[in-house]
């Protein structure tokens, strides 16, 4: 028989709870858009309990998912549902700022997979102390930086790694949007310059947004209120050599994008689209073809929670584990020492 895994979620905001409408055409079964949604889309997984500290979140839920899932118990403490739900997968949705006790509850708790947001953590000993709980008590521990399953970027990454268009050399990555916050939504797109260079970040030089003198450590609320967290500009060097410029700008504009020069050629991607731009022989012309990107049954948040189940029943590694998700922190908090310091150069520790 397939085994089933009995999942439970603390938090349940848009990304923990949403439900994505359903289409009218002869193709069902959304893009799920959330840690529920995806759980709902995999045969194996079933969620059985919900947290938050709100009431009408709750009631919202029961709401929105009664059809699947009548019989699911709500909870506002997270320690009574791990206890009396014993889940063998938990969904980390709390704020920014509050991971450490859930994911240390939840690795000390029944659970054999933890799926939780980005970013790790504001704190780097908060990370380590994470990072330890899953050894120690032998869980997996996936952040859910997303891109990280999302084909195109999957695809992007392949090519570099394969050496068709030569070593990657530089990267040059840019967020435009009226949420263009460094620790809610830039996170993303510093994982992903963290994901193509390959190597661990060993130096940042970084200014911040105007106005957040006193944002020497994370003062963030969570993420919802982009005045509260700054946007950044940072030039990053890596141990393998490869160099990034990271710029983020909150603008009416939305959109991000990231361009990949390699020796001989580059790939320029984003969410819509991605392109690979190659020299035209003995011309200073340049050719510009659109990767065709392969189809998924999972991806986004869906892919997230297939790999746990494929990793917990047959082995191997994940794509998102918290080490790689620390290096991202490690920047962001390089990003702050280099600001506060007078721009300077700031070295990133192993």
């Amino acid at each position: 028989m397939t085994k089933q895994y009995k999942a439970v979620i603390v938090g349940l905001t848009g990304i923990g709870a949403a439900r994505p409408t359903e289409s009218s055409d002869p193709i069902y079964g959304a893009m799920p858009n959330s840690h529920a949604s995806a759980y709902h889309r995999h045969p194996q997984t079933e969620v059985v309990g919900v947290c938050d500290l709100q009431q009408s979140m709750l009631d919202t839920f029961c709401d929105r998912w009664g059809d699947i899932w009548p019989n699911v118990q709500t909870y506002t403490n997270y320690q009574e549902m791990l206890d009396k739900e014993q889940p063998d997968i938990v969904s980390v949705v709390t704020p920014d700022h509050f991971h450490r006790e859930v994911t240390v509850a939840a690795a000390e708790s029944s659970a054999r997979a933890i799926l939780c947001e980005k970013p790790i953590s504001t704190v780097l000993e908060d990370a380590d102390v994470m990072i330890e709980a899953a050894k120690k008590n032998n869980v997996l521990l996936s952040i859910e930086h997303s891109r990280r399953w999302y084909p195109s970027y999957l695809q992007a990454r392949s090519m570099i790694a394969s050496g068709e268009i030569g070593p990657l050399r530089t990267i040059v990555c840019e967020m435009f949007s009226p949420r263009a916050m460094m620790f809610r939504n830039g996170t993303h797109l510093i994982d992903m310059v963290c994901f193509f260079a390959g190597g661990n970040p060993s130096w940042v030089m970084a200014d911040l947004e105007d106005g957040f003198e006193h944002f020497t450590e994370y003062k963030g609320d969570g993420g919802h209120d982009p005045a509260t967290d700054p946007y950044t500009s940072a030039y990053l060097k890596f141990d393998n050599g490869v160099r990034a410029f990271v710029n983020f700008y909150k603008a009416e504009f939305p959109g991000s994008k990231l361009s990949l020069t390699c020796e001989d050629g580059r790939i320029e991607i984003s969410d819509q689209k991605s392109e690979l731009i190659t020299p035209q022989p003995n011309s200073r012309w340049w050719s510009h073809a659109p990767l065709v990107q392969d189809q998924f049954m999972y991806a986004k948040q869906s892919g997230a929670v297939a790999e746990l189940v494929d990793v917990l029943e047959k082995g191997g590694t994940l794509i998102s584990p918290p080490e790689e998700a620390r290096k991202t922190l490690q920047v962001m908090l390089g990003i702050l020492d280099s600001h506060h310091s007078g721009n300077v150069r700031v070295n990133i520790e192993k």
